[in-house]
């Protein structure tokens, strides 16, 4: 009987263990995240690693917010926000959070703005069930020195932010052109990135036409294996080398689609008006059936709509 009751004693014990585990998990995942902080010479960003403590995604919003206000332990990185700085608001609808500042806010501008900006949306992306951050400024969006609204963030906003120079941040407007569904025709994007300047722009455009739209109605035309092993502007001239996994592009997007998706989203860069293409460093590969030619000019025809 004694052995009957303790069972039902443990089974009863485990139960309410993973009833309590389930229940925790209903929340963000909490562990260890990255706070960015910024260099004490006010230049690029630095990583500490920190325990995030709180369970839920509310708890956990507060409590990396406050973790961003407070300096870190090392003493070459100072807090990304300044003591009058505080976030009067916040709310999440879905996976976009927006934060409004206070005024203080107008204060901050040039570089460490745009760091601290890229601290705040990096951090808080780690929480799981947070995709994209919008800020406000006492209840208006913010704006760029042009008057428009810099709207959502997501992990695509901001490159790599490291370097030494003051003059590293850089704010571009790209036009990139994606495959449109049905990989038929291009999509024109237009795309606000802010950017290391020792980047250069031809790179950054490969890197994100690997990766997906923001738009649903287009996708990536270059195949998430591609390697890009170099790439360069010689008298207007873009020399792309990629590898051969390129050669592995879905035979749902046009051959013609593909290679317009890369020539007509680096020919708006005005440093170029033609690009050739090399697959491992060799010059007219079989693509398709088809040599890559000599040299390429972008073929704006193929547009057939702008995403929204």
């Amino acid at each position: 009987m004694r052995r009957s009751i303790r069972k039902k004693c443990v089974s009863l014990a485990l139960m309410m263990s993973m009833v309590i585990t389930l229940l925790t998990a209903c929340g963000g995942d909490a562990g260890t995240q990255q706070i960015y902080y910024m260099d004490v010479a006010g230049n690029s960003l630095k990583i500490s690693a920190y325990k995030l403590k709180a369970k839920d995604t509310e708890g956990q919003i507060s409590e990396l917010l406050t973790a961003l206000k407070q300096a870190p332990d090392t003493g070459s990185a100072v807090s990304v926000m300044p003591r009058d700085l505080e976030v009067i608001s916040h709310r999440l609808d879905g996976g976009h959070l927006v934060l409004d500042f206070n005024t203080a806010y107008e204060r901050i501008t040039g570089p460490n703005e745009v760091l601290m900006r890229s601290a705040i949306v990096k951090t808080l992306l780690q929480i799981s069930n947070i995709s994209s951050v919008t800020f406000m400024v006492q209840g208006k969006a913010l704006t760029n020195a042009d008057g428009s609204e810099i709207g959502a963030m997501n992990a695509d906003t901001f490159m790599d932010f490291g370097g030494d120079a003051e003059d590293a941040m850089v704010r571009r407007t790209f036009t990139l052109y994606y495959a449109s569904k049905d990989g038929q025709s291009l999509v024109r994007e237009k795309r606000e990135i802010y950017y290391n300047s020792n980047i250069s722009p031809e790179k950054l455009v490969i890197e994100y036409l690997m990766t997906s739209p923001h738009t649903d109605d287009a996708i990536s035309p270059i195949p998430d294996s591609t390697k890009l092993l170099n790439i360069n502007v010689n008298r207007g001239v873009c020399y792309l080398n990629l590898d051969e996994n390129f050669l592995n592009a879905t035979d749902k997007i046009s051959q013609q689609v593909v290679i317009y998706s890369i020539v007509n989203s680096l020919c708006e860069l005005n440093e170029i008006s033609s690009v050739q293409i090399a697959i491992n460093g060799e010059m007219n590969s079989i693509f398709r059936g088809d040599k890559l030619s000599n040299s390429y000019t972008p073929n704006f025809n193929m547009v057939t709509s702008d995403a929204e």
